[in-house]
């Protein structure tokens, strides 16, 4: 294969991957001057990272960084309008359910709730493959509940209720 070749196809995959990732993204946003200072205390900013983890791994279909950033006694009242537990969430994970090309939070508090983390805000996702509503923006209000375990923080409650548009 000649150089120019090779570099034709370099190109292209090139392309072909900044296409692919393009479209999918998480991130999240403070919405006021007081979770942007929150977000520089040590405890709340390594939640933040660990946010970053989830919502990627959601992106990613990275069912195995999901399920560890998950507390082994999490409860969740989902967007479905029930409570499932960690064995259920990670099957709705795993099983294409939870699943999103796009995961956008705003939060609007971030603080300590003695030795957890607590966020609360707006997020905006857009589910993909199998997932009720796939391919539309859906807007949600959350909680989100972060304790310390085995070292690492892990998601251990959380509310999301779908907003209607």
């Amino acid at each position: 294969m000649t150089y120019e070749r090779l570099s034709r196809n370099a190109i292209r995959v090139a392309l072909i991957v900044l296409t692919l990732t393009a479209s999918a993204m998480a991130e999240w946003k403070a919405a006021n001057s007081e979770v942007a200072a929150a977000a520089k205390e040590p405890k709340i900013a390594s939640v933040l990272e660990a946010v970053n983890g989830i919502d990627t791994a959601l992106i990613k279909d990275d069912h195995a960084a999901f399920a560890a950033l998950l507390a082994k006694d999490l409860v969740v009242n989902n967007p479905q309008n029930t409570v499932s537990i960690r064995g259920a969430t990670g099957r709705r994970n795993t099983s294409g359910l939870i699943s999103y090309s796009s995961y956008v939070r705003s939060i609007e508090y971030a603080g300590m709730l003695g030795e957890m983390v607590l966020l609360m805000g707006d997020e905006r996702v857009v589910p993909k493959g199998d997932s009720p509503m796939s391919g539309k923006e859906v807007r949600r209000r959350f909680t989100d509940v972060w304790k310390m375990e085995g070292g690492h923080w892990v998601l251990i409650a959380r509310q999301a209720t779908i907003v209607a548009p």
